[in-house]
């Protein structure tokens, strides 16, 4: 993948902000999907009634599953041009990592947000066409405290995604990035999707948003200490200004 330049990302920057609709809100956008994924999950969960710990084991193991949909997803929808995932790769490909680079990973408005959460949509289409049939073969083939635990663990898995992705995103120094770096891991973990953002590693390591678990089973987990990372970006910027 060609190296893109920061003037090119700027020019990109502005041009999909053009196209940004007046309508558009990033909050209402954010509030959204939260509303869904978490009235979701508390409906979800009021149902449980006396479940056994073999039934709560569906929780993690569904969690898992996730975790290998978005390393899926990530992979070999969002870095490679399929039939079915054209609309992914042009707006994950195209779009988010034309306009995110790895050293401008800042959004800068809330209209930016736009190009960091996935559309709302998004969410209706998850739950429809897998928390719903799901969440019935499950009803039918054990009881309803397992479809009712896969609903809330499918759902968690989703807003997990979105959350940690934005807060990757969140600019340096921001009040919402003090809360972030509390959480133990987190720093590092926003440090593995910068690098996912360099244009020369993003198909080819670092695809899990949350847990790198399956970057790490199947090989395509990429580390740069991060004082390194920041000494090379310095003498990139020293021999930019020259």
């Amino acid at each position: 993948m060609a190296k893109m330049t920061l003037e090119a990302m700027t020019r990109f920057r502005y041009l999909y902000r053009t196209g940004i609709s007046n309508g558009y809100s990033g909050w209402i956008h954010m509030l959204s999907v939260l509303a869904v994924g978490l009235g979701t999950i508390f409906y979800s969960m009021s149902q449980v009634q006396s479940a056994s710990w073999m039934e709560w084991m569906v929780f993690p193991l569904t969690m898992l599953v996730v975790n290998f949909s978005e390393y899926y997803a990530h992979r070999w929808l969002g870095h490679r041009k399929t039939k079915y995932g054209k609309l992914f790769y042009s707006r994950h490909t195209g779009d988010h990592h034309s306009f995110f680079l790895e050293h401008s990973m800042d959004y800068e408005a809330v209209s930016d947000w736009r190009v960091v959460l996935f559309p709302v949509y998004l969410i209706f289409a998850f739950l429809c066409g897998l928390i719903l049939p799901g969440g019935y073969l499950l009803s039918e083939v054990f009881n309803m405290n397992v479809a009712y635990i896969y609903a809330a663990a499918g759902i968690s898995g989703y807003l997990l995604y979105e959350i940690m992705h934005f807060s990757y995103h969140i600019p340096r120094r921001h009040w919402a990035e003090k809360i972030f770096l509390v959480i133990p891991g987190w720093k590092q973990l926003r440090h593995l999707h910068v690098l996912h953002h360099k244009r020369d590693k993003m198909g080819e390591a670092n695809f899990n948003i949350t847990l790198p678990i399956f970057d790490v089973l199947l090989g395509t987990l990429f580390w740069q200490p991060i004082a390194e990372f920041e000494k090379e970006y310095a003498f990139e910027a020293k021999g930019r200004t020259k």
